[in-house]
């Protein structure tokens, strides 16, 4: 009788937790305007209130999987596809006044991104720095001279200098520490497991489909009327582009505009959306980007099996230091999602629904996770989760949250069948 007392108390405050990690998506957008960049989003580097250890508690060991840094757009010929149409348009009389306007702040800056596409910005350097100086001031005993980090990284240019610009931000913070950049093909299980180059890649893992059922096509048509988008532009917009590829041009004003802030420029190209416009353009992303992730999200179990045996040798010996991982957006969101972590494990049967549980402005340039563990002579190993410098939830129990029982998530996180 008290067991099954015992699990029901367990049931209701695991259903408290995904509960309270549903996020008011307009809420949230009204307060934070920036989030309308979704992925493209620059984590903020500025410091967090943490709380305090339990009583006798001392951090000595951080597990990271991080998002490269801000870049120039991804898209392998955005800049060029975006200025060959402009300067076909302009050719054929065939801009609007609003469209002169922006294509001649688009050849302003043509010429400095046309060959940077998928580069680190100057701006992602910093932003780096930034983020491992916030990481040494909030936990500096983990960071004594001689400590061990370890560091890897895919094999994406901008993910390798991401991991340099980190790891000389720790340096820069300490000059003593131990710190080893790693790279190639053998370390891959914990950076990119599903990824085609990845020699270890498990093809059998259990697939999870959504539970909704709209396409992202449906979801576009009904969400966003993009040809409006385009007649601010082109006087006639089906000169410009057949009718099948015009949803593709303005999903690439899109995000066009919203890499401006990682980029060293002062121009805007959000005046062609209405702010309503944004706000479907924002959930259109989020719903393909959940879409993707959420089939194949256990694949990304290596991952959490590297960061929990990672973590186990550090407890074993005793050793202080870090270790650290760079990756992909396509890979932290799958990450948050076999982790549960703020309601990311939710499985969503309702596509409305998607940004107030997987709201994508949480996987932005320069997304983090964290897990912090914490030990005290004769007592359990504890950690708590940071997400992008803030501290988050799983969906277990805990008498002391934000701080969770290490050999407990290790017994309830998930294992591939």
């Amino acid at each position: 009788m008290r067991t099954r007392h015992l699990f029901a108390t367990i049931l209701l405050l695991l259903t408290s937790l995904l509960a309270s990690a549903q996020v008011d998506f307009l809420k949230e957008i009204k307060e934070h305007p920036e989030y309308l960049d979704g992925t493209d989003f620059l984590c903020p580097t500025g410091p967090v209130q943490l709380t305090p250890a339990p009583e006798g508690y001392e951090a000595f060991y951080l597990s990271h999987y991080g998002r490269h840094g801000a870049r120039y757009a991804w898209q392998s010929d955005i800049y060029d596809k975006i200025h060959k149409l402009l300067v076909k348009a302009a050719e054929e009389g065939n801009l609007t006044e609003q469209g002169k306007s922006y294509k001649e702040r688009f050849d302003q800056l043509y010429p400095s991104v046309r060959y940077r596409v998928g580069d680190l910005s100057r701006k992602g350097w910093q932003q780096q720095k930034e983020l491992a100086e916030r990481m040494y001031a909030n936990f500096p005993e983990i960071f004594p001279d001689g400590a061990h980090v370890r560091a890897w990284t895919s094999t994406s240019t901008r993910c390798v200098m991401t991991m340099s610009s980190f790891c000389l931000g720790l340096k820069g913070c300490n000059p003593g520490l131990d710190i080893f950049e790693n790279f190639g093909k053998y370390f891959l299980p914990a950076i990119l497991p599903l990824d085609s180059s990845n020699p270890f890649r498990n093809k059998n893992f259990k697939k999870t489909p959504a539970s909704y059922k709209e396409t992202w096509e449906q979801y576009i048509e009904r969400t966003i009327d993009y040809k409006t988008i385009m007649g601010r532009v082109f006087k006639d917009i089906d000169q410009v582009v057949p009718e099948k590829e015009q949803w593709d041009l303005v999903s690439y004003l899109y995000f066009f505009a919203a890499g401006m802030p990682s980029l060293d420029t002062d121009l805007d190209f959000t005046d062609i959306f209405t702010p309503e416009e944004r706000v479907a353009l924002l959930k259109i992303d989020n719903f393909q980007f959940h879409w993707y992730a959420w089939e194949t999200h256990l694949g990304y179990y290596p991952i959490l099996k590297d960061i929990i045996s990672k973590a186990d040798e550090r407890i074993a010996s005793g050793e202080v230091g870090a270790d650290l991982r760079f990756g992909h957006d396509y890979t932290i969101l799958p990450l948050f999602m076999t982790l549960g972590v703020n309601g990311f494990g939710h499985d969503i049967d309702n596509a409305d629904e998607i940004p107030a549980w997987c709201p994508i402005w949480d996987v932005p340039m320069g997304a983090n996770i964290h897990f912090v563990f914490y030990r005290c002579d004769g007592k359990p190993t504890l950690f708590k989760v940071l997400l992008n410098g803030r501290e988050a939830k799983l969906p277990m129990a805990t008498a002391s949250w934000p701080y969770y029982n290490w050999e407990e998530f290790k017994a309830q996180s998930y294992k591939p069948e």
